[in-house]
């Protein structure tokens, strides 16, 4: 195994507040941050290069019971886990792109990106500061707002994401009115 991953896991316990990034129960790559339901153990796994070893965790809601739903696979070779502060979810919505005031004639709309907000994803995974515009046909590009405008992500109008507004923005308004 890996030292360095032996080592993030073996400071690990139930309870803790973690950010990971390993393979779902379906072998796609996914980030996930919440609270280790259990405590890590050493499993074998089926992997698209046959088996092998890596950490078995499970990552939801406080409170949540240990689910396929909510288990990740970290491997040696390519997954990370570390123990993180908890996060403030009052300034976190998550909500489809629509309400975050995008449409195909919002200019300069600039939020804080989450991550996907799907099924499994209890919370945001990253905390990125992106412009959303309309690209093309429906798609919509949420790209990095700094020298290298790298797009971070790409979705349509109806997919739920992790979004909160920039700090600085005044309160009671929609993004697209500042």
């Amino acid at each position: 195994m890996h030292t360095d991953l032996d080592t993030a896991v073996g400071a690990l316990n139930a309870g803790d507040h973690v950010h990971a990034h390993g393979t779902d129960s379906r072998g796609v790559d996914t980030p996930r941050a919440g609270y280790l339901l259990a405590a890590p153990r050493l499993e074998t796994g089926q992997r698209t290069s046959g088996r092998a070893e890596g950490w078995l965790v499970y990552i939801g809601k406080r409170g949540d019971a240990p689910a396929l739903s909510n288990r990740l696979m970290i491997s040696p070779d390519t997954g990370r886990i570390a123990h993180t502060p908890e996060q403030d979810l009052t300034l976190w919505r998550a909500t489809t792109l629509r309400e975050t005031g995008a449409s195909a004639r919002t200019t300069n709309l600039r939020i804080r990106f989450g991550g996907p907000a799907t099924r499994s994803a209890v919370e945001p995974t990253q905390d990125t500061t992106v412009c959303v515009t309309y690209n093309t046909e429906g798609w919509y590009s949420l790209d990095a707002t700094d020298d290298s405008c790298a797009q971070i992500y790409e979705c349509r109008l109806g997919a739920t994401i992790w979004w909160a507004p920039l700090p600085d923005a005044p309160t009671g308004l929609l993004p697209d009115a500042l």
